[in-house]
């Protein structure tokens, strides 16, 4: 019995390879190509409703001005530091708002003295105009209101400028607004102008994704305000959806992060993405992004 069921199994064997052989295949090119039609059809599927690209995570360098030319009399960190919200970093000194506030206080000064002058000179020349009868009328025509009100508004905005230098005085000890880490700071001494930074922070934490995509995109699925889903970032909120804030308008040198297969610079126009609300992205890491066409919010 046996050697019947081996005769029929071989003969069956050698009856397909006859027909392979026949119509030039095999049957392992059979499965390779069915595969391979059966993944193009997926990826094109994918491909009608989505753009996959790799970008990466940027969290831009926040700069801390001062707000007052002045010089740095303490410097409480150094590079590489990690800091938070609220961490001092720099004090400057309140010389030169001093001066300033000590040359109004002698002008405001100044204006009161010379009001009390204009104001007696004043009386005594009007008790030389004005008739005897009229002088205790209380509608009597007087300058002394207009001479008053001149030096009120003068002092009133010396007084003005007085309180903005108090108020700067108060912000010249410099804190940091970002978690993150230091990546430049003043020396002690240094001279820093009006608008200068004194430090500057690399945050912990990506505030946008940048993707590079070729020119010839679908201009729909990068809209501004078209969704965006990150692919594989570890963390339940950033598989949330993220949006396009703004694109670029030229093609340009995308970061050495991003690469080809070959390892050459990918050049294209770059796609700004809002993170995910509360999904932590590290600077320079690189995620995948898919856009969502005919998702323009």
């Amino acid at each position: 019995m046996m050697p019947d069921v081996r005769r029929i199994t071989m003969k069956f064997i050698r009856s397909t390879d006859r027909i392979f052989d026949s119509v030039g295949v095999r049957p392992l090119g059979i499965c390779v190509f069915s595969l391979s039609v059966f993944l193009l059809v997926n990826l094109v599927s994918v491909s009608n409703s989505v753009i996959r690209v790799e970008a990466v995570a940027i969290g831009e360098i926040v700069h801390h001005p001062a707000l007052v030319a002045s010089f740095a009399t303490d410097v409480f960190v150094k590079q590489g530091d990690r800091v938070a919200i609220g961490t001092p970093l720099v004090e400057l000194s309140p010389h030169f708002i001093d001066q300033k506030i000590g040359r109004l206080d002698a002008q405001m000064e100044q204006l009161i003295n010379e009001s009390k002058l204009a104001q007696a000179q004043l009386l005594v020349k009007e008790e030389r105009w004005v008739a005897p009868g009229l002088r205790l009328r209380p509608n009597r025509p007087s300058l002394e209101n207009p001479t008053s009100d001149f030096y009120a508004k003068q002092i009133e905005s010396l007084r003005t400028r007085r309180d903005m230098l108090l108020s700067d005085r108060d912000s010249l000890l410099i804190k940091s607004n970002f978690d993150g880490i230091v990546k430049e700071v003043t020396r002690v001494g240094s001279s820093v102008a009006e608008g200068d930074s004194v430090a500057s922070i690399m945050p912990e934490f990506a505030q946008e994704i940048v993707a590079f995509v070729a020119p010839t995109t679908d201009p729909e699925a990068i809209a501004t305000g078209a969704l965006v889903r990150i692919v594989g970032a570890t963390g339940p909120e950033c598989s949330n959806i993220g949006m396009v804030r703004r694109r670029g308008a030229a093609v340009t040198e995308a970061p050495a992060q991003l690469r080809n297969f070959l390892g050459s610079k990918i050049h294209g126009m770059p796609i700004h993405v809002s993170v995910p609300s509360s999904c932590l992205l590290g600077n320079g890491q690189i995620v995948t992004l898919d856009f969502i066409k005919s998702s323009v919010s």
